[in-house]
């Protein structure tokens, strides 16, 4: 029988990837998305290559949009896998940054996945054997300087992750903590002062395939690729170093390229 997975931020990028992976190995995929011609462009991909996809649409980032979307998942099948992926950034110096969008930020990468489990467990939509997966970020070991707030908010995430899976292994759901460094994604492009290597970034879909790969191994968090390994360990063991290279490497040139 297929399992049913919601995943957020499923219309593009790694939440895409996500859906035709596990969509490929007998899930039947709920995405969550804001861009509605993105998601019908994507549902009509996957679909013609064998995927059951369906999209509940909504701004995660606004009250109104995320209550809606949470009654629609309540109302519907059980869940066996929930993955929170969607996520958006806000580049610069803090100090001269638009607050308000720092707000949404934390509203859209924090908030959001904290009411949705919420909101789920309560009303014990997540089957027996399920997990959650949270979409963290490589700046947990190794810092994000120029995009602090995303970096806040996704440390936050990997700590509530951590003490959530304490509270529900009595439940044996299953919760996992995914540490991404640079993927090949139009988010990344985005938001990069520096594309001239993109091409030596993570692809998608091989993340999503370690991704489902790590969950069904039952792991607890996972740091994908060698070079994303290292730079954690660097990270954990030598921060003075990191924090000079990122400084150097992305927080220079994402302010002057803002100037």
């Amino acid at each position: 029988m297929p399992r049913h997975a919601v995943i957020t931020g499923a219309a593009e990028g790694i939440g895409y990837a996500l859906a035709a992976e596990l969509g490929a190995h007998d899930y039947v995929i709920t995405g969550v998305d804001v861009n509605a011609a993105r998601a019908t462009e994507a549902r009509q991909i996957l679909t013609e290559q064998g995927v059951h996809l369906h999209f509940l649409l909504g701004d995660l980032g606004e009250k109104s949009d995320l209550e809606r979307l949470i009654s629609a998942l309540v109302a519907g099948p059980p869940i066996d896998l929930l993955v929170h992926n969607a996520g958006i950034n806000c580049v610069g110096a803090f100090a001269s940054s638009d607050l308000r969008q720092q707000q949404r930020v934390l509203d859209v990468n924090l908030r959001a996945p904290l009411q949705l489990t919420t909101a789920l467990l309560r009303t014990e939509k997540l089957a027996a054997g399920g997990g959650i997966i949270f979409i963290s970020s490589l700046s947990h070991f190794v810092g994000y300087p120029g995009a602090a707030v995303y970096a806040a908010g996704k440390d936050a995430l990997a700590s509530y992750a951590r003490s959530l899976s304490v509270a529900l292994a009595s439940q044996r759901i299953h919760v996992m903590v995914v540490y991404p460094g640079p993927t090949r994604t139009a988010h990344a492009r985005r938001y990069s002062p520096d594309n001239r290597r993109e091409a030596r970034r993570m692809a998608p879909e091989q993340l999503a395939a370690i991704i489902r790969r790590a969950y069904e191994r039952r792991r607890c968090s996972v740091i994908p690729g060698f070079g994303n390994r290292l730079a954690a360990l660097l990270g954990r063991w030598l921060p003075g170093l990191t924090e000079w290279t990122m400084r150097k490497t992305l927080f220079d040139r994402l302010t002057s390229s803002l100037e």
